[in-house]
């Protein structure tokens, strides 16, 4: 999870905490509805938070292991195989180049030279039995050749489920990012007179708009004095 967003969810955490079991009102309605609402954003992050995070740490275990898949379909099968065919068939061009290594370097060129390898060698097994190859090697290409393309596979669904935890992440942190402004709207003129309160709803986070606070107040700013420049409001939303 990217800072901003931990930040993000830990403000909207702090918003709910300090709302949850207050009796605040607004001269517009009850905030209640709303709280909840917040309760159920939070709740939605978290899950897509776990979600991201379990995808991510599931890709990248399988990453590692359809490198070593890969890794061990080249050494340890299609090297050995194309070596003794290149040799068996040394006289005769067209299975000669059946057995050249090309195209392996991307992960589908990878598994079609598997498949076209077990291919040859199922058709020529006695031959290739007789040089101490294994009588099932082809079958077993096959299976490694299998294991290989299902890591893909897997790996490419927890990368997709990945990417939709993290836009669930977006659209959620979004809408609470809207409620709280909302909230902030509806109870900063309800805090004025309770400067404590009020400052500890302003410093829960990045989503609150000191500027709603000065407008709840009613009250025009200062005139500034001859030679001096009255600050900005502070901007404290995302």
């Amino acid at each position: 999870m990217e800072l901003k967003t931990k930040q993000g969810l830990q403000t909207l955490r702090r918003a709910h905490a300090f709302l949850a079991g207050k009796d605040f009102t607004a001269a517009v309605g009850d905030l209640k509805p709303h709280v909840e609402a917040l309760d159920a954003i939070v709740v939605r992050l978290e899950r897509f938070a776990t979600e991201q995070s379990a995808r991510n740490s599931a890709a990248r275990t399988a990453t590692d292991k359809k490198r070593a898949l890969a890794r061990e379909l080249r050494q340890e099968y299609l090297r050995p195989i194309a070596y003794v065919g290149r040799h068996l068939f040394a006289h005769d061009a067209q299975l000669r180049q059946a057995f050249r290594l090309h195209g392996t370097r991307d992960d589908e060129g990878l598994i079609q030279t598997a498949n076209a390898f077990a291919e040859r060698v199922e058709e020529f097994k006695d031959t290739f039995a007789a040089r101490g190859m294994a009588v099932d090697l082809g079958e077993r290409l096959r299976r490694a050749t299998n294991a290989f393309r299902d890591e893909i596979t897997d790996r490419s669904l927890d990368l997709a489920r990945r990417s939709a935890a993290t836009s669930g992440l977006v659209v959620e942190l979004s809408r609470g990012r809207d409620l709280v402004r909302l909230l902030d709207l509806m109870l900063a003129p309800r805090l004025v007179d309770q400067p404590e309160k009020l400052a500890e709803w302003r410093a829960i986070g990045r989503f609150v708009r000191s500027a709603t606070v000065a407008s709840a107040a009613g009250d025009a700013p200062p005139a500034a004095k001859s030679g001096t420049t009255t600050p900005a409001s502070a901007d404290l939303a995302a």
